[in-house]
């Protein structure tokens, strides 16, 4: 293999690890991130706005969020159609990690657990 031939392997290689990466979710969820942020600091405002992009192919009915660990769940984000985003407050929680639970209108469901919503203001709603 040429010069030329081994470099545009390994920027294949290399883009399909980062594809691989990038494409990883936990239980239908993933936080979108363009490039690396800083770590946010705590909003002291008493809420923090998400930006959530539904990307299923379902509408989703409801999402729900409780501070990691706790029972106390809370509706952040009413309907939302497929291909769609919307702006939903979570109230301050003092590590910003969040709980989730989505239910969407083909009766499916979505959790996740410990997700923190400081590090990157996205949600990304995925099958």
């Amino acid at each position: 293999m040429d010069v030329a031939g081994w470099r545009f392997a390994q920027m294949i290689n290399t883009r399909t690890l980062a594809a691989a990466v990038a494409g990883a979710t936990l239980f239908g969820l993933t936080a979108a991130q363009a490039a690396p942020k800083p770590k946010a600091k705590a909003n002291t405002a008493g809420a923090v706005t998400v930006t959530v992009t539904n990307s299923r192919k379902a509408d989703l009915v409801e999402l729900q969020a409780a501070e990691s660990g706790s029972a106390d769940w809370k509706e952040v984000l009413g309907p939302l159609k497929s291909g769609k985003q919307a702006s939903a407050k979570l109230p301050q929680a003092s590590d910003c990690r969040f709980d989730l639970r989505g239910t969407f209108d083909d009766g499916q469901s979505m959790d996740a657990s410990g997700i923190n919503v400081c590090a990157d203001k996205t949600l990304n709603l995925t099958d």
